[in-house]
């Protein structure tokens, strides 16, 4: 009897949550992750896993020295801690987004626990910021069937990215500007980590992306690229 019910579950986890996995991830279903029109002349940039009170004001202050707008994936929990942060992201003219309550598998949450917490997700920011988000981020990028059918129901829309510089773990600044500007080219989505919380997270991680992301900008403004807000990205 064990042995079928861990086999049923298996299956359960297959089908709810590697496959729909495996479609957003690979097949780019229902999910944004680059630009839908080709050969545009912009970039987006955006920040997982904040606010941090000890990297996300040092970010801000390199993307107000720039002019340059980004999208923020907050955590709703930290937004909770960090209330004044959060609101300052959003006075400041930068997209929110929601990453989750806290940063941990969505695999394990049935139907009605992942609803609740992507709606308590957006209610806690929108009560502190004042701001609807719009946008959805998965933790580690993991789907289910209940991540698409309740993010579609709440009006958010998912938001991957073009390609992994894995800031979060690279001891080196410029290895991540090289990683970066190697690639990158019109309509990407660049991610990086203000925050170093989580499971495998290098703790000086956020330290090392602010160096390197100082000249990723400079370097993407001499390929003539412009890094745009993310509406004008997805909408324009």
């Amino acid at each position: 009897m064990i042995k079928f019910m861990i086999k049923i579950y298996i299956l359960y986890l297959v089908l709810v949550a590697l496959l729909p996995t495996m479609l957003g991830r690979i097949f780019h279903y229902n999910v944004i992750y680059n630009s839908r029109k080709k050969k545009v002349p912009w970039i987006v940039i955006t920040f997982d896993d904040g606010p941090d009170p000890e990297y996300t004001p040092v970010l801000l202050s390199i993307l107000d020295k720039y002019n340059v707008k980004a999208c923020f994936f907050l955590l709703a929990d930290k937004v909770e801690k960090y209330p004044e942060l959060a609101r300052e992201i959003v006075n400041k003219g930068h997209e929110i987004g929601i990453h989750g309550y806290k940063h941990h598998i969505n695999w394990f949450l049935g139907p009605i626990a992942t609803y609740k917490e992507l709606l308590k997700s957006i209610e806690i920011i929108y009560e502190i910021t004042g701001k609807y988000p719009s946008y959805y981020r998965p933790p580690w990028g993991l789907f289910t069937t209940f991540i698409y059918q309740y993010s579609k129901k709440l009006g958010v829309k998912i938001i991957l990215w073009s390609y992994m510089s894995w800031d979060w773990k690279v001891k080196d600044p410029d290895l991540i500007v090289k990683r970066i500007l190697n690639k990158v080219k019109g309509g990407n989505i660049l991610i990086f980590h203000d925050s170093s919380d989580n499971i495998g997270s290098d703790k000086e991680a956020p330290e090392t992306m602010l160096i390197a992301l100082d000249k990723i900008i400079s370097g993407i403004k001499e390929k003539n690229l412009e890094i745009v807000d993310i509406n004008k990205f997805i909408f324009s």
